[in-house]
């Protein structure tokens, strides 16, 4: 599944997110990445995880939105809080996506 740029999906104050630090989730075409930014836009945090490492992706639902937990096999994690119940499930959906196209065998 290539994709032309990265999708990125942004938290929100209104579903829960923090109000001085932004998540921000990226996909492309070899990495799923968290990326933390303050309110002066400047980055706190970065975590890259390789996609076709990607073991366990989980979706919490509180009361005001969404949290993201994802997992790779090298025991590497991150959780994005915050989100809205939409982009977890996009977010989910590409994922799984992309590791059931790269698991299938080319020749069988």
């Amino acid at each position: 599944m290539p994709l032309n740029q990265p999708i990125r999906f942004k938290s929100r104050v209104l579903f829960g997110g923090t109000l001085f630090t932004r998540d921000i989730i990226e996909i492309d075409d070899v990495f799923i990445t968290l990326r933390q930014k303050n309110i002066f836009n400047q980055l706190k945090e970065s975590v890259n995880i390789p996609l076709k490492n990607i073991k366990n992706i989980g979706i919490n639902n509180t009361l005001t939105g969404t949290n993201i937990f994802v997992e790779s096999l090298a025991n590497r994690s991150f959780t994005g809080y915050g989100f809205s119940v939409k982009a977890a499930e996009k977010i989910s959906e590409i994922v799984k996506l992309f590791n059931h196209t790269t698991k299938e065998k080319p020749f069988a």
